[in-house]
């Protein structure tokens, strides 16, 4: 059984259903396995703009659009109907009931991301906090495992992949099959299933969760029982049945990197450049849209709150055009940062994190080698996955605490308060 004992539905937002914040209704668009078009976007940011707030991006990979009018967001949600695998919403205008990743420089997930897409559109049973992530190794670098075989040593993990975000299933193309990775009370594990189909592999996986799941929204939150018994339903939900058998054994697949961001152009025809705080304007949607008319070029959003742009015929030109922009230099301050919305957007901030933090990184004090998100509350919205430290925001109207001086008097401590956690995708 669950450990779980929620006494309401998932709530997560989606096309349709809106979260009411005190700047309006906020609308949540998941793309498959990131991808958006140049007219999406477009449609995207001229909403959010309606709306007076920047595009924005989720720690799932998601768009979020604030501050719509009921009939703006339902203009735009019928304005996103689209008839290809792809799409935000489909002709039916469904949604994707749950986050779906895929790791953004792999052209070899998109079928992959498409087929697990059309099965889970219009379903009720799949939570929308749940988490699937499909992620590439067939090119991994070798990673100190000399004395393994060739194909083991291909599925270490590399950089730019989605194993490192906490996804409750993941599953991992390797040269020769698809493998199960499952979340729970230690993390992201490997399951040591292996199947040749990897969208017919994640699918099970999500069937036999919802199965057992209960009241549970995420699989970390089914107790160790259930956990052993979802594996064991997955031995009969695929055709032909989940096995063992692989070239890549048991534990040999671990997370990747919580952090991948690889800011800049790549030999291979990529771009990946960083939104502060994940926040689009207008100015650099119309640079994004403009590259994207190249005939090939298409546009990943990343669960590290990035963007990758593929198959660009010079990605260092299309960088430059980009510059004062977006952050493109793998140097950035702003790499690693992040920030909930923070007031007067959100009624349960306590704080206008995303200013302060902007003062923080204009005076050196943030930003550099340590991950940071900064929130209004202790809810810690929009916390990443892998290890990070949270800036928490503290109530003004509670004691904050005071350091003792030599003299005996005492000051009150700053608004802020940090805590080190290993991050759990909320938003």
């Amino acid at each position: 059984m669950a450990r779980s004992r929620r006494s309401r539905p998932d709530a997560c937002p989606g096309a349709w259903r809106r979260h009411d914040a005190a700047d309006g209704a906020l609308a949540r668009f998941r793309p498959v396995g990131g991808a958006i078009d140049a007219v999406e976007l477009r449609l995207l940011a001229g909403a959010a703009a309606i709306g007076g707030s920047p595009l924005e991006l989720t720690s799932r990979g998601s768009w979020q659009v604030r501050g719509l009018a009921g009939r703006t967001a339902d203009d735009l949600a019928d304005a996103l109907r689209a008839d290809r695998p792809d799409a935000l919403l489909d002709t039916r205008g469904r949604d994707v009931p749950c986050g779906l990743l895929a790791s953004p420089r792999s052209t070899r997930l998109d079928e992959v991301s498409a087929q697990v897409a059309g099965a889970l559109r219009g379903r009720e049973d799949v939570p929308g906090r749940l988490l699937v992530a499909l992620e590439d190794r067939v090119d991994g670098d070798v990673s100190g495992v000399a004395s393994q075989t060739l194909e083991v040593r291909k599925a270490t993990p590399s950089t730019g992949d989605v194993s490192g975000q906490g996804a409750d299933i993941t599953v991992v193309l390797t040269p020769d099959t698809a493998a199960l990775l499952l979340d729970g009370p230690r993390g992201v594990v490997d399951t040591g299933l292996r199947h040749p189909d990897a969208a017919a592999l994640a699918l099970a996986a999500v069937d036999a969760f919802t199965a057992r799941r209960g009241s549970a929204w995420r699989v970390r939150e089914l107790d160790e029982a259930a956990r052993d018994a979802l594996v064991a339903d997955l031995r009969d939900r695929t055709t032909p049945p989940v096995g063992v058998l692989s070239s890549i054994p048991v534990g040999t697949l671990t997370p990747g990197p919580a952090d991948p961001t690889a800011l800049g152009p790549r030999a291979d025809g990529t771009l990946e450049v960083l939104p502060r705080l994940g926040e689009l304007d207008l100015a650099a949607v119309t640079a994004l849209v403009e590259i994207l008319g190249e005939p090939d070029a298409t546009l990943r959003a990343t669960p590290w709150r990035t963007l990758v742009l593929r198959g660009l015929a010079d990605p260092g030109a299309a960088a430059a055009s980009l510059e004062g922009l977006l952050e493109t230099d793998p140097a950035s301050r702003w790499r690693g940062l992040s920030a909930c919305v923070g007031a007067p957007r959100c009624a349960k901030s306590h704080a206008d994190v995303r200013g302060d933090l902007a003062a923080a990184v204009d005076s050196g004090h943030a930003g550099g080698t340590v991950r940071q998100h900064w929130v209004g509350c202790e809810r810690a919205c929009g916390t990443p996955g892998g290890r990070v430290a949270v800036i928490e925001a503290l109530d003004p109207d509670q004691p904050l605490g005071y350091d003792k001086h030599a003299a005996g008097d005492r000051q009150q401590r700053g608004p802020y308060r940090t805590v080190v956690r290993s991050g759990r995708v909320t938003g």
